[in-house]
């Protein structure tokens, strides 16, 4: 059977970010280079107006000091949370604890690496009455020449296996209406998430805008992704293909 469209919950017009509430999930695997100042720019960066707002951290197993930099941030915050995953287990498994454990109307998840700033959140807000998602993609995006090669090859065959086109498909930088994600059930553990969310608001016609973000070059620490997670991404990709065949059956 054919999945139907849902409705999704308005909240309704506003003026710029009054009224507005908001989860910022950022999950973190290795990154104790940069988290602190992640955090802080996420904090100060946010607009003053929000009526309320929490951060979700997800330590999604990291080897370095990720979990102890986090437990000090975390020390006596109330609006910053953690979330411990005892083995690292995915960038998709990561996201959906937050999102799981998101309590605000909006959810918006980003990246720990610094490369995109929270000051893009400003923007996003805007189309918020009028859009249930609102996805970035990077402008003059400043990765290894090879990580940008093999997303624009891993895009080309989203597009072509599940028939949706979007410019940047895995940019770590989207703005998530809680009511769509808690109709949601993901699959993915890995980096195929961001495709799946996107499927999903494909299938359940969520209205969807793409806006373009500044991207900055990473300063400290190491990209996570490697070659093994292609194929792990792939493999997601035919067992998602799997199930949207069973559906129409």
């Amino acid at each position: 059977m054919r999945p139907e469209s849902i409705e999704i919950k308005n909240s309704g017009t506003r003026s710029e970010t009054e009224g507005f509430n908001l989860t910022i999930v950022v999950p973190a695997y290795n990154e104790a280079e940069n988290l602190s100042d992640a955090i802080q720019m996420i904090s100060s960066g946010l607009p003053v107006s929000l009526a309320d707002h929490e951060i979700i951290i997800i330590d999604d197993g990291s080897s370095d000091d990720t979990a102890g930099i986090i437990r000090r941030i975390t020390a006596g915050s109330n609006t910053i949370r953690a979330i411990f995953h005892d083995a690292n287990h995915g960038k998709g498994a990561a996201l959906k604890s937050g999102f799981n454990a998101a309590q605000m109307e909006w959810v918006l998840f980003n990246d720990a690496d610094l490369q995109i700033d929270i000051a893009e959140l400003s923007s996003f807000i805007k189309q918020t009455d009028s859009h249930d998602i609102i996805i970035g993609y990077r402008q003059n995006r400043r990765d290894p020449f090879s990580r940008i090669f093999f997303s624009s090859i891993y895009t080309a065959i989203i597009r072509f296996s599940l028939g949706f086109r979007f410019r940047d498909l895995n940019c770590p930088f989207k703005l998530i209406r809680k009511s769509f994600l808690d109709t949601c059930n993901f699959q993915s553990k890995g980096f195929f998430i961001d495709a799946e969310i996107m499927h999903a608001a494909h299938v359940k016609k969520a209205r969807i805008k793409e806006l373009g973000v500044a991207c900055k070059p990473r300063q400290k620490g190491e990209s996570t992704v490697k070659f093994r997670h292609v194929i792990e991404t792939v493999k997601e990709l035919f067992a998602l293909i799997a199930r949207k065949n069973s559906d129409v059956r």
